[in-house]
């Protein structure tokens, strides 16, 4: 039976150039100081941004780049092509993109397989590596509870969405995740309704509802 740090284990005697996706995430924290520790290949990290330019989230970005002392490069997310082109734009279209922008083959994700039935049904043959497909799985075998610990135990600081009680990051904020923006974050939000003027539909319907 693996054991949670099997997989970096393996990973780890890798050395392929590899694209490392950061999303400001608890799981993506953990795996991202996971991968500045153990993985000896070139790394180039990238944050797939909802709205460009969010303070909510630039500010973590700009920690976690000093903490390690690298660059963080922004490129747009699935949904925000999707919305900005009028289709439907899946995820491996964005990751074979990204691909071949930088030309780098494996892709390192905090996906893990306790996350859904789904997720573990996919990835439950893999130890860590997907040398098929090309994805690092650090955080393959680790549960929410190893994640908050390693954190906490490492003291490495998540996005202040949690302390409101959220159970994911903000990167596809809607209703009481825009709500939130609007009250802490009033630039950030005037840039997103700016952006995407549909979304402020939903602050108006919470507003209703109270």
């Amino acid at each position: 039976m693996d054991k949670p740090y099997d997989a970096i284990k393996q990973i780890s005697t890798m050395k392929d150039p590899c694209l490392v996706l950061f999303s400001t995430g608890r799981d993506s924290i953990c795996m991202l100081d996971l991968m500045i520790k153990y993985y000896k290949g070139p790394m180039t990290f990238i944050f797939l941004y909802f709205v460009p330019d969010l303070e909510y989230k630039n500010k973590l970005i700009r920690y976690y780049e000093k903490r390690y002392n690298i660059h963080i490069e922004q490129r747009p997310s699935m949904t925000t092509l999707s919305l900005l082109m009028g289709k439907q734009v899946r995820q491996r279209e964005v990751l074979k993109n990204l691909r071949k922008e930088f030309n780098i083959s494996y892709i390192a994700m905090g996906t893990r397989q306790s996350e859904s039935f789904r997720r573990y049904s996919f990835l439950k043959d893999l130890h860590g590596v997907d040398e098929r497909n090309h994805y690092f799985y650090p955080l393959l075998k680790w549960n929410d509870s190893q994640v908050k610990s390693y954190l906490t135990l490492n003291k490495l600081p998540i996005g202040e969405e949690y302390s409101y009680g959220f159970k994911h990051d903000l990167n596809i904020p809607t209703g009481k995740g825009l709500n939130l923006i609007r009250s802490q974050y009033p630039n950030d939000y005037k840039k997103i309704i700016e952006t995407f003027p549909h979304l402020e539909a939903g602050i108006k319907r919470i507003e209703f509802m109270e």
